[in-house]
């Protein structure tokens, strides 16, 4: 949006012929950061050092005269709007082949695919409380300008000559702001706040990261895009100009407005925020199931409620969950649910079936902080959490009742890993199914733009695995987050595409077993597993991403 604000100040100012000379002439104008307490052309054009130091400049390259920032073992994020610059990433002296490209439909957000490994690519800033965040914001290109002058009183600077040259400035985020068409954005101030590194975006700013520091880990909270400007020196689009101004006061702001007032009214810039679109990051760069859940009666022996899943990966890696067994606090509509299980107890199983981890209340044990800073800490300190690293395998979480006691639970599995490590491959839930309300309620986060995604509901097979009062005809539905129904079925082979579903490999032997295959798109869905006619017993419910 940088580059179309100059391009577009160009064309109101000097007409369409010079601003296509322009474009002839020098190409697509570059990324830059003008810096408050010098002009010096080789400030900041080296890494960060002291307490800036990893804040950022190590995961930026070069993508034609513009940057990107790796963010996975294959993937790079940059702007949109700066196009398809070049056909490679230049990162540490390597080159990285891009062989895809994808488009966020909710912001200016691109990440390209590569063909190589990335060794080294940057966290993302996951958290919603950016605002007062330090930064630190990275670009190519312009100098510092000359000097802008109201009444007599320095103002700020313009945008000086574009020399493509990588360099980095300080600043905090001051809000989080709407920037059409481009979605939620970071706003920053040029506002003399006394940092010593004071800085401000220029000419064609797009696709350069900006970082934030979390506690002593600078992550990747936002990609340039935008500033505000252009600038006038009289009323009616008289005198356009682009610079960065800590006070607009004395001539009129974007809108041809003049700026007046008793304090200072700075200019400030835009990047285009990393952590409102996770979900679709994800779904991008790393295709999973965040997380499944499973609400059903709770019982003993047989009828305790199941979460299986399985972690896959290269040997060494691990991947980060949590297992939570609700009750006590489990509502609908605010409502208290009746007959709730009083206090849940979780265990963490291995594929042979030993126990790895078991917890009674979350507030007991080492976790506790942990389980808080994830967000996922219940509102009852009679509910269960477990968080454990995984290596590759298979695994069970089983909800009971404390004590033998019974009642409706909900157990939940989350995956919580950094992007490259392992992930989890497939997800399920088994438990007793009643009726009324008492059915197997499965809830889904999906995470993956074209994968398909593949419900079980399995019954009568599990007689076979010496399950007793399996249930006999088990019928499959998907809602949506909206509660519409998407799909169901109650006998596989009677489904519109049986033969897709055979051809996947995961077919149950069972034809009363349900099947649903579909491609959702990322979000959040349920499941529901009832009996037909009524009917009641243990089912599972099975959830597989497919390539």
């Amino acid at each position: 949006m940088i580059v179309r604000r100059f391009y577009s100040l160009l064309l109101a100012h000097y007409g369409v012929l010079l601003a296509v000379a322009a474009l002839l002439l020098f190409g697509s104008p570059v990324d830059g950061i003008i810096l408050y307490r010098t002009a010096d052309a080789t400030a900041n054009t080296t890494a960060p050092s002291g307490s800036l130091a990893n804040s950022g400049w190590q995961y930026e390259g070069i993508f034609g005269d513009y940057l990107g920032t790796p963010i996975a073992p294959h993937f790079f994020i940059t702007a949109q709007h700066i196009g398809m610059n070049s056909d490679k990433l230049v990162y540490r002296g390597a080159n990285y082949t891009i062989v895809k490209s994808f488009d966020d439909p909710g912001t200016d957000l691109r990440i390209f695919q590569v063909v190589q490994t990335f060794s080294l690519f940057a966290p993302l800033y996951t958290g919603s409380d950016e605002v007062g965040k330090h930064l630190v914001a990275i670009g190519r290109g312009t100098q510092r300008g000359t000097e802008v002058l109201a009444g007599g009183n320095l103002r700020g600077w313009t945008w000086g000559q574009s020399d493509k040259v990588q360099r980095w400035g300080e600043n905090a985020v001051a809000a989080i702001k709407e920037r059409p068409p481009g979605g939620e954005m970071l706003y920053s101030l040029f506002d003399k706040a006394g940092l010593p590194n004071e800085s401000h975006l220029s000419n064609g700013d797009s696709g350069g990261g900006v970082f934030l520091d979390d506690g002593g880990v600078w992550k990747l909270g936002g990609i340039n895009y935008d500033v505000d400007g252009a600038f006038y020196t009289g009323p009616n689009g008289v005198g356009g100009f682009l610079a960065a101004l800590f006070d607009q006061r004395g001539l009129f702001d974007e809108d041809r407005q003049p700026v007046g007032g008793s304090t200072p009214k700075p200019s400030g810039f835009y990047a285009s925020r990393i952590s409102s679109r996770i979900d679709w990051i994800d779904s991008v760069v790393e295709p999973r199931l965040v997380n499944i859940s499973t609400r059903a009666t709770v019982g003993t022996g047989d009828q305790v409620s199941i979460a299986g899943f399985v972690v896959v990966g290269n040997p060494g890696q691990s991947r980060r969950v949590v297992v939570r067994g609700l009750g006590s606090s489990l509502k609908v509509g605010g409502v208290p649910v009746s007959g709730r299980l009083a206090n849940p107890l979780i265990e963490l199983h291995n594929a042979s079936g030993a126990l790895l981890a078991v917890n009674d209340n979350w507030r007991n044990g080492s976790q506790t902080t942990e389980i808080q800073r994830l967000g996922l800490a219940p509102n009852d300190d009679a509910e269960a959490v477990l968080v454990a690293t995984l290596p590759v395998g298979q695994f069970s979480a089983v909800l009971r009742g404390a004590n033998g006691s019974a009642g409706i639970g909900l157990i939940e599995v989350y995956d919580v890993g950094a992007l490259g490590n392992a992930r989890l491959l497939n997800l399920s839930g088994r438990a007793f199914v009643r009726t009324g309300d008492n059915v197997l309620i499965g809830g889904l986060i999906v995470r993956t733009l074209s994968q398909r995604l593949l419900l079980r509901a399995i019954g009568p097979d599990l007689t076979a695995r010496s399950v007793t009062e399996a249930l006999q005809n088990p019928v499959l539905e998907l809602h949506d987050s909206n509660g519409a129904l998407l799909s169901s079925n109650d006998s596989w082979q009677d489904a519109s595409n049986s033969s897709a579903i055979a051809a996947t490999g995961l077919a149950p032997a069972d034809p009363r077993d349900a099947v649903i295959l579909l491609t959702p798109g990322p979000g959040q869905f349920t499941a529901i597993v009832r009996g037909a006619g009524g009917s009641s017993g243990v089912a599972l419910l099975e959830a597989y991403l497919l390539d």
